[in-house]
């Protein structure tokens, strides 16, 4: 299954793009603790594409039988930053969930314009080698 959405270049477009997300996710058959944590990943990486970068700002949700490859494009070079924030930072976590969390992810140049997309990819069974939520958390 592909498919793919323009999003406004507005935070207030966050939480649409995570239900279209979601609704694709779901029409995939992705479910449980892997729906959850892309649907978790594409509102990091949309929060970032539209508040840090310029539109236009495109989400692609792309599922095969191994893995999930969601991909955000922006109309911006500039690079989001692996930080790892303290405890009482407020934010900055956003590539830190998608570097720990995902596959695999990465960052690249769309043409020859000024953009680029940021990518991310969830092997299906690598969400077995998390740990079953506690039942505390």
């Amino acid at each position: 299954m592909y498919a793919e959405t323009h999003i406004s270049p507005h935070v207030k477009a966050v939480a649409p793009a995570r239900r279209w997300a979601r609704d694709r996710l779901v029409e995939a058959g992705v479910e449980g603790q892997a729906l959850d944590v892309l649907v978790l990943l594409v509102s990091e990486t949309v929060t970032n594409a539209v508040a840090h970068a310029d539109p236009p700002v495109h989400l692609c949700v792309d599922v095969d039988g191994e893995r999930t490859r969601v991909e955000v494009t922006d109309g911006a070079r500039t690079e989001p930053i692996l930080r790892h924030p303290p405890a009482t930072a407020t934010g900055g976590r956003g590539v830190m969930f998608v570097d720990e969390l995902s596959t695999r992810w990465g960052i690249e140049p769309v043409g020859g314009d000024a953009a680029k997309r940021v990518w991310f990819e969830l092997e299906h069974g690598d969400v077995d080698r998390w740990p079953a939520p506690s039942a505390h958390a």
